[in-house]
């Protein structure tokens, strides 16, 4: 069973038991961390799994949907108001770090934007 993962909190291993095959993982790892929505990883690529399956698999690899990210920032930014002080610094230090990984995904998908161009400017 060393291509089966099993839905936890537990890293992505070859030996994690039942459930997304690793490959699945993987490619929905991949799909949710350039950006698609997974719902419309659900409906496109995965429409055997369910929606919480599919989201406990990309968080298990620390990949958030940009929607889902924005979501978060929202809701932090919300909170502020009111909040004592620990809570405000709390808030700020997950901003900047939400923030930090949506800088560090758009600049790994620029890149590969530019290497797409470059295939497709050379035919």
């Amino acid at each position: 069973m060393g291509d089966l993962h099993h839905i936890s909190n537990e890293p992505l291993s070859e030996e994690s038991p039942v459930s997304i095959p690793v490959k699945d993982v993987k490619r929905i790892r991949q799909l949710v961390g350039e950006g698609k929505n997974i719902s419309k990883v659900m409906e496109e690529d995965f429409p055997k799994y369910g929606y919480w399956e599919i989201y406990n698999a990309a968080a298990e690899g620390d990949e958030r949907s940009a929607m889902g990210v924005k979501r978060m920032i929202a809701n932090r930014l919300k909170k502020l108001d009111g909040a004592a002080q620990a809570e405000r610094d709390q808030f700020i230090e997950e901003l900047d770090d939400l923030v930090w990984n949506l800088y560090q995904r758009l600049k790994s998908n620029q890149k590969k934007l530019a290497s797409i161009r470059e295939i497709v400017d050379a035919k």
